[in-house]
């Protein structure tokens, strides 16, 4: 039997299987508790001011949201990253990004969440949606504390679909054969990559790019509140991972 059919099923987190951006919501729940250092909250209000005026990018703004984690301790930042997922996160994620990847599961494939967002807050969506994998920003670990080193690569972009190929190279995965799912023209590379894209709920300009090139457009804007819906929740309780 071949592993999961060779087959993936790779879901963008911010925007698309969840109403928000893990990140950006990460990143304030540190500031509003006083949790990230002072040097780095200080700075917060003028990163936030230059991004809305578009003198920082948005792949500025994932390594920001990384390096808000440094000096604190690892075992600390996940910690953070479980209170913030379950006060601020869990009754974001939609509906139909519940029922999509319940499909996946149930028909053997892998499945995987992937964003640009911190590795600990994205771990935390994969861990309570059942994925195989979670793929998110790092950053080195030096005696037990966070620094300002991003791992290579930035999951963004190019970035991101590098991470993925070198995912379905290890669990031996067809990309041809795989589906994605992605709000954002920044994952264009991604969608180039894989089979069967799909794009969620796209801005006006994408929407019609996307439809210009044959890929299927869907709307997930319902959340969960919190609760898997009852028959995936079912579903869900029998399976070990």
């Amino acid at each position: 039997m071949v592993p999961f059919g060779r087959t993936a099923a790779i879901f963008d987190v911010d925007d698309s299987l969840l109403d928000g951006n893990a990140g950006t919501i990460f990143t304030w729940y540190l500031y509003s508790e006083k949790i990230m250092r002072p040097d780095m909250r200080a700075r917060i209000p003028r990163i936030i001011y230059e991004y809305a005026r578009r003198r920082l990018s948005e792949q500025d703004m994932v390594e920001v949201g990384s390096r808000c984690q440094q000096g604190l301790r690892a075992d600390e930042i996940k910690a953070h990253a479980h209170a913030c997922f379950q006060r601020h996160l869990r009754k974001r994620i939609t509906t139909g990004a519940v029922r999509q990847i319940r499909k996946h599961l149930l028909s053997g494939h892998l499945v995987v969440v992937a964003s640009g967002s911190p590795q600990y807050i994205i771990d935390e969506v994969g861990r309570h949606l059942r994925a195989h994998v979670a793929i998110g920003t790092r950053t080195r670990v030096v005696d037990g504390r966070a620094t300002d080193q991003i791992v290579p690569p930035v999951v963004f972009r190019d970035g991101k679909r590098s991470v993925v190929e070198r995912v379905a190279e290890s669990y031996d995965i067809d990309l041809a054969k795989s589906f994605v799912y992605s709000d954002s023209v920044a994952d264009t590379p991604l969608f180039e990559a894989v089979g069967n894209p799909v794009v969620v709920n796209p801005k006006p300009p994408f929407r019609a790019a996307a439809e210009h090139r044959g890929w299927e457009v869907v709307e997930w804007h319902e959340r969960t509140k919190g609760q898997l819906p009852p028959d995936t929740a079912d579903e869900w309780g029998s399976w070990d991972g």
